[in-house]
């Protein structure tokens, strides 16, 4: 068996693949064979000849993160990113597996839309999955389409998100959710409570929190909360902001197993502070918040009130960016640093590595019921990830992969960096090299 060095180019006909000396989540020490696309045997100790062998010696070895929460863009934006730009982002950043939102252009709000997003979704060297959006008017719609990974719902505007705010509208939803048996994603802020505080700052970045106040995040979300103990669909909240919401998750989850909560590593990590550096690159929706605001999320992160975390990757051109606040789109990418910053929460001991795969790999497939994805084991998909824990960098936007070369995150140093992507058991990324792959719609 011919055994070659880590970190050389992958024969296009490869079919088999041992990953040896690695360890795992857990800390044991496991080799993983691999047979076309699927995990075959995992153990210590295996010796089946296999077309490339890979000594992870030192190697942190994990199952592929997969974020349900990123804007890909392409088509009618395809100046600001394409499937095949961020799926570059993605296999760099250690991400196997990406779902895009229908803030598109045109917008996933019907099934014509929703096959043209999927045939330009080809283009991904990563898997793919696609939200579809909701309006008040697209029942008809929702129950045709398909495959989808979760219904979408803007209770405000953010990049041309479709509101839906009214109460018994939402209602309706819940139950069209429950319905197809398909999550019901969230963007938990009201628009009108937003408008209403148009008028009472100055608009300017280091106000952005302001006018996108946390009271109408909080009003979301209580009204979310009451609706779903109410309903038998599955809440899930994206990108959860305050420590008021994050409380009334906390409790709600006491009583209520639909609900589920996502948040991102920028209001883990990152609050207003940031803006005096950071501008415009700096604006999101929902707004970076205070440092109280991260210390509560890291808290349920740690206690389990959390349940995935997503990059809410949403780029745009730095032209665009560096217009004057009130013209400047909101998002920044993160397909390249989400699991960078999260590993930092395992090396300052808040969190073992078995919960950070929970948090990016287990509970997303299992929460949105991805076919045989976000684990280790026989018979699942060969999404695999090699880190290294002892490799520092600094966050450089200028060398991104996404087309959105700029970050609120630029000189930040982070432990750890991802060094191998294995898609459906084909190497993608390798040390800083790319290798061709088409890959695969996710089954549900």
């Amino acid at each position: 068996m011919e055994r070659v060095p880590f970190f050389l180019n992958e024969s296009e006909s490869m079919s088999t693949l041992l990953i040896q000396n690695g360890h795992l989540a857990d800390g044991s020490l496991a080799d993983i064979f691999v047979r076309d696309k699927y995990i075959h045997q995992i153990g210590p100790g295996l010796t089946p000849a296999a077309d490339r062998v890979i000594d992870a010696a030192g190697m942190l070895v994990l199952p592929g993160v997969i974020d349900v929460h990123t804007h890909i863009r392409d088509l009618g934006q395809a100046d600001k990113e394409t499937w095949h730009s961020a799926s570059r982002a993605a296999a760099e950043g250690g991400v196997t597996t990406i779902c895009d939102m229908p803030n598109t252009v045109p917008a996933t709000f019907d099934t014509d839309a929703l096959q043209l997003k999927l045939r330009a979704a080809e283009k991904s060297i990563v898997n793919y999955g696609v939200n579809f959006g909701v309006t008040e008017k697209n029942a008809v719609e929702i129950r045709k389409a398909s495959p989808i990974n979760a219904l979408k719902v803007f209770m405000a505007g953010s990049s041309g998100g479709y509101v839906v705010q009214d109460e018994t509208v939402l209602r309706d939803v819940f139950a069209l959710a429950a319905e197809t048996g398909k999550p019901l994603m969230v963007h938990s802020e009201l628009q009108d409570c937003v408008e209403g505080f148009a008028d009472k700052f100055k608009p300017c970045i280091e106000n952005h929190h302001l006018l996108r106040n946390r009271a109408c995040a909080i009003k979301a979300t209580e009204m979310l909360l009451r609706i779903a103990a109410d309903s038998r669909a599955d809440l899930y909240l994206a990108h959860i902001s305050t420590r008021e919401e994050i409380d009334m998750i906390r409790e709600a989850k006491k009583s209520n197993a639909h609900v589920f909560c996502e948040v991102t590593p920028q209001h883990l990590f990152i609050n207003t502070d940031i803006l005096d550096v950071a501008g415009n690159y700096g604006k999101v929706n929902p707004p970076l918040r205070l440092a109280a605001d991260n210390k509560a999320l890291q808290e349920a992160v740690i206690d389990g009130t959390v349940d995935t975390i997503g990059s809410d990757h949403a780029p745009h051109t730095l032209e665009e960016k560096k217009h004057s606040y009130t013209q400047a789109p909101s998002g920044f990418p993160g397909l390249e640093t989400s699991l960078g910053l999260m590993l930092q929460m395992v090396f300052s001991g808040q969190i073992e590595y078995t919960r950070l795969q929970d948090l990016m790999s287990g509970n997303p497939a299992r929460i949105f019921g991805m076919k045989n994805r976000g684990a280790l084991k026989p018979g699942f998909f060969a999404d695999i990830i090699l880190i290294d824990p002892q490799k520092e960098w600094t966050v450089r936007a200028a060398e991104f992969r996404t087309k959105a070369h700029y970050s609120p995150y630029e000189g930040m140093r982070l432990r750890a960096r991802n060094r191998m992507t294995i898609v459906n058991g084909r190497v993608v990324y390798e040390n800083g090299n790319f290798y061709e792959n088409r890959g695969m719609a996710i089954e549900y």
